[in-house]
């Protein structure tokens, strides 16, 4: 039996940084034993920038909510023979039970494929550090790393990948790169489906937000020109081994995720009254 890396990818969301880059994990609770999560009182007391992705949370996602939505129209379906005799045909007499049934399967279903992903990128991020990881996502590993090759390959010899990169912009924002080297910026995003439902899967403007937002990081923090890098999004399937897609990004959604994404930095700022100190040496965007 192959043994496994302790290494996990943490979840999405809400996530701090340090000013050299580094991921704030879960701090001391005051009030009661145990660890909670870091909230803006806590980053704005220890120096901390926001993580991208709660910046991006600033933006509707139409597709995410959309995706949401058909999770709890699949528990709904799945939980029919729950709903009371008397409510079927009357809405007005479904039991606020069920609703609560139904929306918590519909978290279950969310949290379920979350977890999914997350397995399947940490097994990736293991295997470009030369790590062990969990056999059963082999399939999964051997197809990113076979397209990565196929459209990265010239680059590999003057720049090897780095997973996991963790940087800070002096913006004031932080993030982790999932994959990046010199020549690219790759973000992995798990998605069900065969392989045509992959290829035929479409970038948006969060997706060029955060791209163009970690590249500017990386940028920075480890002296690498700016736009010298190209950006892909690689999907990868949950429900069907082996299947990825490698979606580059355009330098003009790029460039247009920059403006985006910065505007939404000055909103999240603005709203949370937060600018660290290392934050363009502490003035306001």
């Amino acid at each position: 039996m192959t043994s496994h890396s302790k290494r996990t990818k943490a979840a999405e969301g809400g996530h701090w940084y340090d000013r050299n880059g580094n991921q704030i994990g879960q701090v001391q609770n005051i009030t009661k034993p145990g660890l909670r999560n870091p909230t803006v009182r806590d980053a704005k007391r220890m120096d901390w920038g926001p993580g991208i992705t709660s910046i991006l949370s600033m933006l509707a996602a139409p597709a995410l909510t959309l995706w949401k939505q058909s999770r709890t129209a699949d528990a709904a379906v799945d939980l029919l023979d729950y709903l009371p005799l008397e409510a079927h045909g009357d809405s007005s007499k479904i039991t606020s039970d069920w609703r609560e049934m139904v929306i918590g399967a519909a978290g279950d279903i969310s949290r379920t494929s979350a977890a999914e992903g997350s397995r399947i990128h940490a097994a990736i991020e293991q295997s470009y550090c030369d790590e062990p990881f969990n056999e059963s996502y082999r399939p999964h590993v051997e197809g990113v790393r076979a397209l990565i090759d196929h459209h990265c390959g010239e680059a590999l010899e003057l720049h090897p990948w780095l997973p996991e990169q963790g940087v800070a912009h002096p913006m004031g924002y932080g993030t982790k790169a999932d994959l990046h080297s010199g020549a690219w910026v790759i973000d992995f995003k798990s998605k069900d489906g065969d392989q045509a439902t992959l290829d035929d899967a479409r970038t948006y403007d969060y997706h060029w937000m955060q791209l163009a937002a970690t590249r500017a990081a990386l940028e920075h923090s480890m002296d690498i020109p700016f736009q010298t890098q190209k950006c892909a999004i690689i999907y990868v399937s949950r429900d069907n081994p082996g299947a990825c897609s490698f979606k580059e990004v355009s330098e003009e959604n790029l460039s247009k995720g920059w403006k985006m994404f910065t505007g939404l930095l000055s909103v999240w700022q603005a709203k949370n009254d937060h600018y660290p100190t290392w934050c363009d040496d502490g003035e306001q965007l």
